[in-house]
């Protein structure tokens, strides 16, 4: 697996995040992060709050799940003789 990351990028979701807006975007859990580059040394102001100073992240939407696909899995039957 390549750590190249400059594949399909889209830069319109290229954003900048300070720690408090990173783990509020972590747990929504309706979003993908990725650090746009993780030799970045000097710090942007933060995109949502606009006070704190934060990374560069790519935001992508996470993958649908089906909530009743994974209800099934939980309550499957196991087989006890």
């Amino acid at each position: 697996m390549s750590r190249s990351y400059t594949r399909n990028l889209n830069t319109a979701s290229l954003i900048t995040l300070c720690p408090v807006c990173l783990h509020s975007f972590q747990d929504a859990k309706r979003a993908t992060l990725r650090r746009a580059d993780l030799r970045q040394r000097s710090k942007d102001t933060c995109t949502y709050c606009q006070t704190r100073y934060g990374f560069d992240y790519y935001v992508q939407p996470a993958a649908h799940r089906n909530p009743t696909r994974r209800e099934a899995k939980a309550y499957a039957a196991t087989a006890e003789d």
